[in-house]
This record gives C-alpha cells, sequence and structure tokens, in this order.
C-alpha cells in the first residue's frame, strides 16, 4: 500500500514545524488555531443568515476576495519584516483575542470581533503596521467581510441624517401610487397603505434599505473582482441601490393586496424571506445584464 501523496501534506507541515521553532511562530500558530476552529461555524452562520435573506454570504465574497489579492502578492510578503514594537504590538492583540474568545461564544458579532482581532495582530506581527496602509483593499474587503452587522451600521447612519421614516413614507406613497394605477381604491397616510377592505403599515423591515445596502455591497464586491474604473464601481453601486429600491416598491404592493385580500397565509408567505427570494432573484437577474452592459469592453478593444 503506498503513503498518501507527501508533496501534498509537506509544505503545510514544513511550515507549522517552522512556526513551532519561535516564539514569534507559536503566537501566530495559535492564533491561526482558532480562526481554523472558528471558521466551520462562521460559514455555517452565514449559509443559515442567507437563507433568510442576509448578506453575510455577499460579505464572506468579500474577505475571499481581499485574501486571494493577498496570496497573489504572497511573494512580496515574504519581503516584508515587521518591526519589533509591531511585532510585540501584533503577539498582544492575537493573545488578548485567543483569551477573550471563549468569554464572546454567546453573541456571532462579538465573535467576528475577536477574529478580527487576531487577524490584525497576525498582519502586525508579521509584517508590520505599514502593511495596512501597502494593501489598502485586501485590508478593506476583509475588514468589510468580517465586519458585524454591517446593515446595521448603515441603517443607524441613515437614521441619524434622513427625516424619520422618510423612506418608509415614500415606499407607502409609491406602493398606493401603483396600487390606484391598477384600479384600486387606495388611501395613503403616512406610512400606512388603506383599502377599502383593510390597510398595512410599512415598517423598516419593508422599506428596502436592507436590501439596497446588501446590492451596495454585492456592487462593490463585483465592481472591484472585475477591476473596474472608480467611476464604474460608483455607478454598479448607485444602479445597484436604484433597483433594489424601485423594486421593493411592488413587493409593497403585492404584500398589501395579500394582505388584505389574500389571507395570512399569503400574508406570511410574501412577507417572508421565501416569497422576498423570487424579487431577489429577478432583481439580481436584471441587475446582472445592467452590469454587464456597464463593463462591457468597447467593440474591437482587445483584452
Amino acid at each position: 500500500m503506498k503513503p498518501a501523496n507527501p508533496q501534498i501534506s509537506s509544505p503545510l507541515r514544513q511550515w507549522v514545524t517552522n512556526r513551532l521553532q519561535t516564539h514569534h511562530g507559536r503566537i501566530v500558530l495559535a492564533g491561526v488555531a482558532v480562526l481554523l476552529g472558528y471558521f466551520p461555524f462562521w460559514l455555517l452562520d452565514l449559509l443559515l443568515r442567507a437563507l433568510r435573506g442576509s448578506s453575510g454570504m455577499l460579505l464572506a465574497t468579500a474577505a475571499a476576495l481581499g485574501f486571494w489579492q493577498l496570496w497573489t502578492q504572497r511573494h512580496q510578503l515574504r519581503q516584508m519584516v515587521a518591526p519589533e514594537e509591531d511585532r510585540l504590538l501584533g503577539h498582544g492583540l492575537i493573545v488578548s483575542g485567543i483569551i477573550l474568545f471563549p468569554f464572546c461564544l454567546s453573541a456571532f458579532w462579538s465573535q467576528v470581533v475577536i477574529c478580527l482581532i487576531i487577524l490584525v495582530g497576525i498582519a502586525c506581527s508579521c509584517w508590520g503596521v505599514g502593511f495596512f496602509s501597502r494593501y489598502p483593499l485586501p485590508v478593506f474587503l476583509i475588514g468589510l467581510g468580517f465586519f458585524p452587522k454591517p446593515t446595521l451600521v448603515a441603517q443607524m447612519v441613515f437614521q441619524a441624517l434622513a427625516p424619520p421614516r422618510i423612506l418608509e413614507r415614500f415606499m407607502a406613497w409609491s406602493g398606493g401610487l401603483g396600487l390606484q394605477l391598477m384600479g384600486y381604491s387606495v388611501t395613503v397616510e403616512g406610512r400606512d397603505i388603506f383599502l377599502p377592505d383593510g390597510s398595512v403599515t410599512v415598517a423598516w423591515g419593508c422599506n428596502g434599505f436592507d436590501m439596497a445596502t446588501t446590492m451596495a455591497v454585492a456592487s462593490l464586491v463585483l465592481g472591484l473582482f472585475l477591476k473596474q474604473s472608480r467611476t464604474t464601481v460608483l455607478l454598479m453601486i448607485s444602479v445597484g441601490i436604484a433597483l433594489a429600491l424601485l423594486f421593493n416598491i411592488p413587493r409593497i404592493m403585492l404584500v398589501t393586496i395579500a394582505s388584505v385580500y389574500w389571507g395570512e397565509q399569503w400574508f406570511e408567505f410574501w412577507h417572508s424571506s421565501w416569497g422576498g427570494q423570487i424579487f431577489v432573484g429577478v432583481l439580481f437577474t436584471i441587475y446582472y445584464y445592467v452590469v454587464m452592459a456597464l463593463v462591457k469592453q468597447p467593440t474591437g478593444q482587445k483584452p
């Protein structure tokens, strides 16, 4: 019987062996072990959130793209050596993250923050603080991918700057206008859409903001992946946000009709993430063709 191919495992075994020979290497290896141990649970949580309509998988894609860009620069990274003070700072962050991690298992966001601290510590101890200014794009993508609940942060910023419930009122008005064009007798008061047989209130979760944020993140990741110019990326983000808000209007109309006329079961279906995935599928399909038209090379231009 032949043993397993040693060429596959030898580089990894050699890397681990080399790390174990130095104090710095042992600390880095401990941090990597925590990250690898948590990775399956992090991925499973993102998958479950994605099934409920979360943008977690898009953020994971951003992080993967950032790590891939660093991998392509691995030969340059090997030439970077961290100053002693940066290495000590990195060691402190790694050890702090390892110590705090068992106490942060009750909340997803705290676990992700600890993992991000360990990653920052590894980068500081291996390549120095200058690594972050030398590779800003991969750092940004990885930070975006590990940032806990970016939609919640965007919501807080939007609500702090915009008039109260402006987006909900706009969606109620737009949905009411659409229903009127379909022949329904509709009255809109603030966030409330009134039909002769019932009414619906447009809450924050139904105003399209979460999907607009998701489309903005998706546009950013796609634009960077396709290596587009800054202007094109901003245009892609604008198109994604506009389409998300536009597609939310017929969803408001459908949920209103389902709530008033079709019964609780159909309302729950279209109001839940399962019904929302239908709109998301159509949205992403149209978005794809619009974006491909934006990034398409002019005729006759060589790649």
